[in-house]
């Protein structure tokens, strides 16, 4: 059982066994312990199970000290509420369900003559039936889920076949200055604030987490970082060493999700969630009438769910549950979870159906029920009643079909019955320079090179990236026409792609411009005497209509006409930022993400694709530097000519703006 330290204010959790087999596992040794995972036997175990808060949780993670207070915590590290009933909640691993995963192991690795340990472990040697029933009856041995998972999902053959390692990511992260740093940093205690391993900045499952972020933000460009990702991370470090962290999350980036699962346009998300759409439709088809009827948007709850692999709304016992599917089962667990979770509650949701306020109340009660679900059993017999109904190829196929619908109505694709070559279906993993022998980095770059001149390869990478551009433009578009009702009316984001000569649309905008009213702000209160006067408040900014007169200007405020001083206000320049609507990055922050993070992304991207990489000249570099440099030779090239202007408009007094 784990023992605590008697003192005046403070508490010490150690996790020391009472067992002389336990003897050599203790909190100051663990971290060495799981550096040496590979010789760790597969009969020995790291955790000390058992009823006492921290037994079930690695360890490294838990403060030093702290002090006593009135919480109470379970085996997760969690803060429990007092009034919540624990009685009934079932043990965290037995030691039957232990002794029958290890007698797995053990059969289906008859041939290792000496001791197995975990570096000698293939889980495809397993007997298949017997995984199955272990899966659906028990789970995995909690004790055994920190070196299963790994292995399961393919993160241990991802972290062997990569050239690079995770330390190395570390070491490229500190110094790359990345855009997700500073929402990392905001997020960090926010993740998992009522558990005692991530509840203050100082704790030490902050600094993990912080570099398992970092490092998915780094090596995974376009895909950055997610506020659910780092729930994920978070609840697998509570079990799992951080490199194992770092290589579980490639996978479901990889692997285990659909492409742009993360990635800011959100497309294989989507996609997901309109195939849910469709099995609720086939599989709760009465919900799914009340639903619509009612206009309840599911997917506002759901969204979260798919983003945090349900970590967010399950109770860890059931959550273990659910993952152990997840890494063994792949994708495919998260809709039938999801149709699951759904069918305990269909009862309930279909007699709502004459309730008044059904919509609210239907909302409310799907956000409830992951919070309720106490009983991972019930909820994982629900599942297998899924598994020929929704089973990995239909959901293959459900996704490429949605996300090809997607893409078609961004202009990207215009067969959506062909979803063979979709563009957008790899991830883009950063190359790390140095990570390989001089030797190893000519015949690996000499194999990249045969896969990227590829025409297949690069047709796709190129559309990719005009998609994501496109798609950037596209969203500070509607940012904009958001900010103003009449714009929707005026505004058309349906890209012109015709050959036709474009070479009068510059004069065409220049001289639109030219029309255009002048704006003016208010430079004090002007209070409205006469029908035909122009009344406004301070800094209130005016649409100047006409300035005949030098000193009466007339002007237009919120639809009302008339005429004011002009003293009273003054010109604004269309090319700052201060008259906008909604203000820019100083006044609104959102449009910084659009424009800094997600415009910029995309620029960089297509600025830095054909350039060959430098290992000597290997540093960060933000793609306005490319704009400012091509900017400045443009200006350079004809710097004479304009000089020469601006000298002869300034000797003789002309109008520089003239021709």
């Amino acid at each position: 059982m784990a023992r605590y330290r008697k003192g005046k204010d403070a508490k010490y959790a150690e996790t020391i066994s009472d067992d002389e087999d336990q003897k050599g596992i203790k909190c100051s040794v663990i971290e060495n312990y799981w550096q040496r995972e590979a010789d760790i036997p597969v009969h020995q175990s790291i955790f000390n199970i058992s009823e006492q808060p921290f037994s079930a949780i690695n360890a490294t993670l838990l403060p030093d000290s702290f002090v006593e207070a009135s919480e109470i915590f379970d085996e997760f590290g969690f803060r429990i509420d007092c009034k919540v009933n624990s009685n009934n909640l079932l043990p965290v691993e037995t030691s039957q369900n232990r002794m029958r995963w290890i007698a797995l192991l053990e059969f289906g690795h008859d041939d290792v003559k000496e001791e197995l340990t975990w570096s000698k472990v293939d889980v495809e040697k397993l007997d298949s039936e017997k995984l199955m029933t272990l899966i659906h009856e028990v789970g995995i041995a909690h004790s055994l889920r920190p070196f299963l998972w790994p292995r399961f999902c393919g993160a241990t053959k991802k972290k062997a076949a990569s050239a690079f390692s995770y330390f190395e990511v570390i070491k490229h992260c500190d110094k790359d200055k990345s855009s997700a740093s500073a929402q990392i940093e905001k997020d960090l205690s926010r993740i998992l604030p009522n558990n005692i391993c991530f509840w203050h900045s100082g704790s030490k499952g902050i600094e993990s987490l912080r570099r398992v972020l970092k490092s998915i933000a780094y090596i995974y460009p376009d895909v950055g970082y997610c506020q659910g990702m780092g729930v994920i991370a978070a609840s697998l470090l509570l079990f799992c060493p951080e490199e194992t962290v770092f290589w579980i999350i490639a996978s479901l980036i990889e692997d285990i999700f659909p492409p742009n699962y993360y990635s800011l346009s959100f497309l294989g998300l989507q996609a997901d969630e309109r195939v849910s759409q469709h099995l609720i439709g086939i599989h709760l088809p009465e919900l799914h009438n009340i639903l619509k009827d009612n206009d309840v948007e599911l997917s506002l709850i759901t969204v979260n769910w798919f983003l945090t692999a349900f970590a967010s709304v399950l109770s860890m016992r059931v959550l273990l549950r659910v993952w152990d599917c997840l890494f063994v089962f792949g994708g495919v667990t998260m809709f039938r979870v999801l149709i699951s979770i759904l069918k305990i509650k269909e009862d309930d949701l279909i007699e709502m159906k004459y309730n008044e306020n059904i919509t609210v109340e239907v909302f409310n009660t799907i956000s409830q029920i992951p919070v309720s679900l106490s009983n991972p059993g019930y909820l994982m017999e629900l599942c297998t009643s899924f598994e020929f109904s929704i089973t990995a190829e239909f959901i293959e196929r459900a996704r490429k079909q949605q996300q090809a619908i997607l893409l078609a109505s961004q202009g990207v694709i215009i067969n959506t019955n062909n979803v063979t070559n979709l563009p957008k279906q790899h991830v883009r993993r950063r190359k790390l320079v140095g990570s390989k022998s001089f030797v190893q980095q000519i015949f690996a770059s000499s194999k990249e090179q045969d896969i990227e001149n590829d025409p297949k390869t690069k047709n796709v990478r190129l559309t990719e990236l005009i998609v994501d551009l496109r798609d950037a433009v596209l969203h500070i578009c509607r940012y904009f026409i958001e900010c103003d009702e009449s714009f929707k009316r005026v505004v058309n984001l349906q890209a012109d792609y015709s050959a036709e000569d474009r070479q009068n649309e510059k004069e065409e905008f220049l001289k639109t411009r030219h029309n255009e009213y002048r704006r003016a702000r208010a430079l004090l209160d002007f209070r409205r005497q006469d029908e035909d006067e122009l009344g406004f408040r301070k800094n209130d900014i005016i649409t100047v209509i006409c300035e005949k007169d030098e000193h009466c200007w007339v002007g237009e405020v919120n639809g009302l006409r008339g005429w004011f001083p002009a003293k009273f206000v003054e010109i604004v320049d269309d090319r700052g930022r201060d008259y906008t609507i909604y203000g820019d990055e100083a006044v609104y922050p959102e449009i910084t993400d659009k424009i800094r993070r997600r415009l910029a992304s995309a620029l960089k991207l297509i600025l830095d694709h054909g350039l060959r990489k430098s290992g000597v000249l290997n540093f960060a570099s933000h793609p306005w530097l490319f704009i400012e440099e091509m900017s400045q030779s443009f200006v350079q090239k004809h710097y004479n000519a304009v000089y020469s202007r601006l000298t002869l408009c300034s000797t003789f007094s002309l109008d520089q703006d003239g021709e």
